[in-house]
């Protein structure tokens, strides 16, 4: 009971209450004990995570790739956000600009491999700024993965794209692989882009990364 509430009398007997505080949330914004605001955009942190995870590096494991990045290539996600993938990598998800599937929408991500690294972006409607975007990541991942699995490195780094896009980009470390994680925000889209490999990767293959994260853009008007 804080210092402001006081005890109700009825027929001479007090009965307490109690006044909530800020972060309470009403019964009926609630589920399952979460506020159901936050519901959405941590299920879409939590996809994200488990696709990353577990589900591509198995589909990568059980199908050999032969779509190789060509010089000049540009893969473009839902939302108008394009990047380009480094030559000579595998395509592994994801489609080309000017590829639009039949459907008429670009899908949400796009993967590139080469050998043990890979390099991810995902797309998904996002209120929020880069940093908020980026310690949602944090959040779920470590709560999903506990002290044993990824654990974000040091504190987050400003970063700038070559077009001026302005986000935010940490490292982390797994029990098994290293890597950097990045997030944009542009115009009402949430740019998550994970990058994973061996704890020691070769230099050619980082500047790949660092070069893929710089060509990030976003089209304006680029809804599908």
């Amino acid at each position: 009971m804080t210092e402001s509430q006081q005890p109700v009398k009825t027929d001479g007997a007090a009965i307490d209450y109690f006044e909530p505080d800020d972060r309470w949330v009403p019964v009926d914004r609630r589920w399952l004990g979460l506020d159901r605001r936050t519901i959405a955009p941590t299920l879409v942190v939590l996809a994200f995570v488990l696709i990353m995870a577990t589900i591509l590096p198995a589909i990568d494991d059980a199908t050999p790739y032969d779509d190789r990045v060509a010089a000049g290539d540009v893969m473009e996600v839902e939302g108008g956000v394009t990047f380009v993938p480094a030559a000579d990598w595998g395509i592994t998800s994801g489609v080309r600009v000017g590829d639009k599937p039949t459907s008429g929408s670009y899908p949400p991500s796009a993967k590139v491999v080469d050998g043990d690294v890979s390099f991810a972006v995902r797309s998904a409607p996002f209120t929020g700024d880069a940093a908020g975007l980026l310690d949602q990541i944090r959040q779920t991942t470590e709560a999903l993965n506990g002290a044993n699995g990824f654990q974000v490195a040091g504190d987050p780094a400003d970063i700038t794209t070559a077009d001026g896009g302005r986000g935010v980009l940490a490292r982390y470390s797994g029990t098994t692989s290293d890597g950097v994680i990045a997030a944009f925000v542009f115009d009402g889209i949430g740019v998550e882009v994970v990058a994973v490999g061996p704890p020691e990767i070769d230099h050619d293959q980082s500047s790949d990364i660092g070069r893929m994260i710089s060509s990030i853009s976003h089209r304006t008007g680029g809804g599908a």
